[in-house]
């Protein structure tokens, strides 16, 4: 008889040389700026290092870097540090060019580094950008699908990349008389890779129905109203073959069939020393938009979306009007010792001869949606006329 006996045996590669790798996140397009760049550098994690392109996480801001995109002709624009760690472009005017090429440029005390060049490629128009009802099946539970036509008559664009940014409006459960202004709120969300897709392998460069976003039950950005703003982006094969990568590395599922991780470099070199390696991407790129909205009214009756506050109640205390402090009384002492806070109070009396307090308390973010949000209606923002 023969025996067979299979084990997997850990391996832990020496990989101490990435701990201090300079991280690049930047972006050019047609659109109007700021444009932004972010630098930060990799730090180490969890007794090892995290290299996996643009999932490291940086533990340090680089601050006080000179920054500037250039272009073709040798046309200089400087970019301010504005936060730690974050530089934008300052010129109003200063907006990419399709057909141009651009490159960034960073020092760092005595550190240069410079991405290659690249060509801003025609933006391409999103043809439609529409959603549509999905009830319950095998991809999942009901949703609300958010899809995109787009096509470019000249056959030249082929890869394309698309990102959002979200907004919606709630409402807090519990009103409170003296702060109108904590009932309603917006917020916001931005997708944090970009979606891709590519029409290589078709006659026409067209892209129908491609799926870059979904809204299932769990989430109330469709309890009342909800906004999305939808990028396109006309990608260089480069910058796509990036992205395509890094999408791989992070969709590891933990099996022997994943993709083994390896430190994706993007566009960006050290020319001041060439054998380290620089991660992230400067991305340059002709980008169009477009915005819709969707009512709560206008979703099938079976899709039930949840408001968000399904944890949310009032407790009413009453205590002596002599408490120097409410805590003192042991019910209030707990409810604020689980994050309840006092959101109202008025004098009533504890008995015939003893004044006191009601006091209404319960977590603060059921009551005051600026915790969360936004009160500002949005410069966009547009409601839906009643018919």
């Amino acid at each position: 008889m023969i025996f067979m006996v299979a084990c997997v045996t850990p391996y832990y590669p020496n990989i101490t040389k990435y701990e201090n790798l300079f991280v690049v996140d930047g972006q050019l397009t047609n659109l109007t700026g700021p444009y932004e760049v972010k630098l930060s550098r990799t730090f180490q994690y969890d007794g090892g290092i995290e290299v996996l392109g643009a999932g490291v996480q940086p533990a340090e801001q680089v601050t006080g870097a000179q920054v500037k995109i250039v272009d073709d002709t040798g046309l200089e624009v400087q970019l301010k540090e504005i936060s730690s760690g974050e530089y934008s472009t300052v010129d109003t005017i200063f907006r990419g060019v399709p057909g141009k090429s651009y490159k960034l440029q960073i020092k760092v005390n005595d550190e240069v580094f410079e991405s290659d060049f690249e060509t801003l490629k025609a933006l391409v128009p999103i043809d439609k950008l529409y959603w549509e009802y999905k009830p319950q099946d095998n991809d999942g539970p009901n949703r609300v699908q958010l899809l995109i036509d787009t096509h470019d008559p000249t056959n030249n664009t082929r890869y394309y990349g698309w990102d959002y940014v979200e907004t919606w409006k709630f409402k807090v459960p519990i009103d409170v008389a003296a702060k109108a202004e904590w009932k309603i709120c917006y917020k916001y969300n931005t997708s944090n890779f970009f979606k891709i897709g590519t029409t290589i392998e078709r006659n026409n460069d067209i892209m129908d129905r491609h799926l870059f976003q979904y809204i299932d039950e769990s989430s109330n950005r469709l309890y009342f109203r909800y906004s999305i703003l939808a990028k396109q982006y006309s990608f260089t094969e480069q910058t796509y073959k990036y992205f395509e990568n890094l999408i791989k590395l992070n969709q590891n599922q933990g099996t022997l069939f994943d993709v083994t991780p390896y430190s994706l470099v993007g566009n960006v070199k050290n020319l001041s020393n060439k054998d380290v390696p620089v991660l992230g991407y400067f991305v340059v790129a002709g980008a169009s938009q477009k915005r819709i909205f969707i009512d709560r009214s206008e979703l099938p009756w079976e899709f039930n979306p949840t408001d968000g506050f399904d944890d949310c109640s009032t407790k009413i205390v009453r205590v002596p009007a002599s408490l120097t402090d409410f805590r003192q009384n042991h019910l209030v002492d707990s409810l604020m010792g689980v994050g309840y806070a006092i959101y109202e109070q008025f004098s009533v009396p504890i008995d015939e001869n003893t004044p006191g307090w009601q006091l209404s308390l319960a977590k603060p973010q059921c009551f005051n949606c600026t915790l969360t949000g936004e009160s500002k209606v949005p410069d966009f923002w547009i409601e839906k006329k009643d018919n």
